[in-house]
């Protein structure tokens, strides 16, 4: 990648786990293993480019945090290399690189100096760090005496004014009065707009799309995803729901029912975008021509949320009857949802809609491109008035 200011390749880490404190001992004396290997990071690579903002996203214990350390030089990894440009700042677990017993102006020297500004410059951006954090005559108090909200204040501040050309953020919205967290979220947009290059973590799914433009999805260690924000976003939430779907029911149907399903197809494709149609075509068969049927749709999400259901007696269609193959088009001519991936449920009913004779599953039928990053399952049609 041109003008890349993050290079990383084949990165791992391996932490040693011991049953008991004395392992270490036992282990260093008689040089014999007493501990079990944990890979928490395992041959991840890539890069990024100035100016492009890189979110890393998965579950607890994923790595993320490890490798944002590794990153920021807290930690060191066991196997790979990285090059990353200066000057960085990082916001890692809040409070980590303070001193409790000093006070929050003697935090920011030091921390300062740790992020290679001189004694001039410290002095000089003092001020600016001292007006952001708002901590008032706390300042001159020890850090161990700060609430978590208030240690938040103080790294932002002195991440975010030292102008680094690399910003590495954990987590750090999660914690502080929403105030607070406006005014750092203001800053990022700010620092990303002037070209400044960022690696975001966050659970906050919206947070991650609206400052990066790509997506690093770890899962137990190693890259499952890498790419276009949107496209990593969505394949992560997909498997978040399909973690926490319940088993699909099992219809059993009656040896002899009396009609079956035969061929059912999506003719619009597995990728649809908003506003866009949607066609399923269903054939079934039946032995007794004079036997009525309605249909039934329903479209779930993977964690089994009824999103919409349709039956054709609902919708005014007089039953199908008279033959014994059918073949009718199920059309939805512009979808409202706005993002996710959904299954289909299709029934085949008696005329009464109560008595079902056969049912077909299409667990993964389509899913939903998104545009942007939209809460909720589906866009209102809607305008603003004065």
């Amino acid at each position: 990648m041109r003008d890349a200011v993050v290079r990383v390749e084949g990165l791992s880490k391996i932490y040693r786990a011991y049953a008991r404190p004395v392992d270490r001992l036992i282990e260093a004396l008689l040089r014999r293993p007493r501990h079990q290997a944990f890979s928490a990071l395992e041959n991840v690579s890539f890069e990024i480019a100035r100016g492009e903002g890189l979110g890393i996203i998965g579950e607890n214990g994923a790595g993320k945090s490890t490798l944002l350390k590794i990153l920021a030089g807290v930690t060191a990894p066991t196997r790979g290399t990285m090059a990353v440009e200066k000057p960085l700042a990082s916001i890692l677990e809040l409070g980590s690189a303070f001193h409790p017993e000093f006070t929050g102006r003697q935090n920011i020297a030091l921390n300062a100096a740790m992020l290679g500004l001189s004694r001039e410059e410290i002095l000089e951006k003092s001020p600016a760090i001292l007006d952001f954090s708002e901590l008032g005559d706390y300042i001159d108090q020890p850090v161990k005496t700060y609430s978590t909200g208030m240690a938040m204040r103080l790294a932002f501040a002195i991440a975010t004014q030292v102008e680094p050309e690399v910003l590495i953020v954990d987590e750090a919205l999660s914690v502080g009065d929403g105030y607070f967290q406006k005014k750092c979220m203001d800053h990022i947009n700010r620092f990303v707009d002037r070209g400044g290059t960022i690696l975001f973590c966050s659970h906050a799914m919206y947070y991650v799309s609206s400052f990066c433009h790509r997506a690093l999805w770890l899962k137990n260690g190693r890259i499952q995803a890498l790419g276009p924000v949107q496209e990593v976003v969505s394949a992560y939430e997909r498997y978040l729901l399909e973690r926490q779907a319940p088993e699909s029911p099992v219809v059993a149907l009656e040896a002899d029912s009396p009609a079956r399903f035969g061929e059912i197809r999506l003719l619009s494709g597995p990728v649809h975008d908003y506003g866009s149609r949607l066609e399923l075509e269903i054939s079934w068969s039946s032995e007794d021509p004079e036997r009525e049927f309605h249909l039934g749709i329903g479209i779930n999400r993977p964690d089994e949320v009824e999103v919409a259901s349709c039956l054709s007696r609902n919708s005014g269609r007089a039953p199908w009857r008279g033959k014994t193959q059918y073949r009718a088009r199920f059309v939805i001519p512009e979808l409202p949802l706005a993002k996710g991936s959904f299954k289909i449920y299709v029934y085949l009913l008696a005329e009464d809609c109560l008595h079902v004779y056969d049912t077909r599953i299409i667990p993964e039928a389509f899913s939903i491109r998104e545009q942007g990053y939209d809460f909720g399952l589906i866009r209102l049609k809607h305008r603003w008035e004065d």
